[in-house]
């Protein structure tokens, strides 16, 4: 069963402010997360937590120097993503 996979407003707002071709590497890999929530090369993060988001795991993947950073909420079958920056900037 695919997951459903819902972006944060403050994600769509960092990923619309990327060029062109790495929002659109960026959106394939969020649209593959729905069919393979934890792919090859995901990333459990340990003691992370974003302000003002209750989630008990958050996960990252890389694409790039951009990292997304996304929570699995299992009995919803839902996808959050919540943050997507520059590796230099995400933690």
């Amino acid at each position: 069963m695919a997951y459903k996979v819902v972006i944060t407003d403050s994600a769509e707002r960092e990923l619309k402010r990327l060029p062109a071709k790495m929002q659109d590497r960026i959106f394939e890999k969020i649209e593959n997360l729905a069919e393979e929530p934890k792919p090859p090369g995901h990333k459990k993060l340990k003691n992370y937590t974003l302000r003002g988001i209750d989630a008990d795991d958050y996960f990252r993947i890389r694409v790039g120097d951009y990292r997304v950073i996304y929570s699995i909420e299992n009995e919803q079958i839902t996808i959050f993503i919540l943050k997507i920056a520059h590796r230099k900037d995400v933690y």
